[in-house]
C-alpha cells in the first residue's frame, strides 16, 4: 500500500465482521457519547463512513488518555484506520464534499505522523495524501469559512505534513489569519482547539506540531518551517506497515 498508494487488503467492519484487517478491541467500544459531545459535526456535510471512522477514532484516543495502549496497538490502529478511509474513498458512489475529503485525508496524515517511522518509507502515499488534502482544503477555504476548532486542526496537521513542500507557506499564512480571527495568542490557545477535535497524547506530540504554530505567532510576516522532520516516532519500534 505504501508504494502503490491504495489498499491491498480489505478491512473488517466496526464489529470485526468480514475479511481483511481487523479493528483493535478499543474500536468496538460504544462511541455514542462522543457523538453527543460534538453535535455540531452532525450538521456538517460529511460522508457517513468518514464521520463514523473519525468519531470512533476520537473515542479510542480519549480512552487512551485514561488507559494507554501499547505502541504495537497504535500500529494496528493506524493500519486499520487508513485502510478504512482509503477503501471508502475508492467505493464512493458520488463525489464527496470537500469537507469530507479534508477530514479523510487529514486523518490519514495525522495517523501517519503519530505512528512515526517504520521499516518502509511513507513518502509515496504520504505525498499523494497531502496533495489530495491540499486540493480539497483550498477548495473548502474558497467556499466555506469554518474558523473554528476543525479549521485549526486541519491547519495543524497540514503544516506538520507539508514541511519541505510548496504548500507550507500557504498553510502558515492561512494559520496566521485564522489565529487573528479567533483571537489565538499562543500555542495554549491552539492546543485547546486541537484537543477538542482529535489528539493522541504522546511524549513527542507537541514537538511535532507546536513549532509550526510558534512560528505563526512570531511577529515575522512570513512564518518559515521549523527545521524538524515530518515523522517523529512516539515510541513505536520494530513496526512494519502493510
Amino acid at each position: 500500500m505504501l508504494i502503490m498508494g491504495h489498499p491491498q487488503f480489505e478491512a473488517q467492519n466496526d464489529a470485526g465482521v468480514g475479511h481483511g484487517i481487523p479493528p483493535v478491541p478499543e474500536w468496538q467500544l460504544d462511541s455514542t457519547p462522543l457523538h453527543d459531545d460534538w453535535p455540531e459535526l452532525n450538521e456538517l456535510d460529511i460522508d457517513h463512513e468518514v464521520r463514523n471512522v473519525f468519531m470512533r477514532l476520537r473515542s479510542v484516543f480519549q480512552r487512551a488518555q485514561r488507559i494507554p495502549f501499547p505502541s504495537t496497538r497504535l500500529h494496528d490502529l493506524t493500519c486499520f484506520v487508513i485502510h478504512r478511509l482509503l477503501l471508502s474513498a475508492s467505493s464512493a458512489a458520488s463525489q464527496p464534499s470537500p469537507l469530507t475529503e479534508c477530514l479523510r485525508y487529514a486523518t490519514i496524515l495525522y495517523m501517519f505522523i503519530i505512528q512515526g517511522p517504520t521499516y518502509f518509507s511513507h513518502a509515496v502515499i504520504f505525498t499523494r495524501t497531502l496533495n489530495q488534502f491540499m486540493g480539497n482544503f483550498e477548495q473548502l477555504q474558497a467556499t466555506q469559512n469554518l474558523d473554528g476548532p476543525l479549521d485549526v486542526w486541519f491547519l495543524t496537521v497540514g503544516m506538520a505534513a507539508s514541511v519541505g513542500t510548496p504548500h507550507y507557506r500557504w498553510l502558515a499564512g492561512k494559520a496566521k489569519t485564522t489565529a487573528a480571527a479567533l483571537d489565538m495568542a499562543g500555542w495554549g490557545d491552539t492546543l485547546v482547539r486541537v484537543k477538542s477535535v482529535l489528539w493522541l497524547e504522546t511524549q513527542q506530540s507537541e514537538c511535532v506540531f507546536r513549532p509550526h504554530w510558534d512560528a505563526v505567532f512570531n511577529e515575522e510576516s512570513q512564518p518559515e518551517p521549523p527545521d524538524i522532520p515530518v515523522y517523529m516516532s512516539p515510541g513505536v519500534t520494530g513496526a512494519s506497515f502493510i
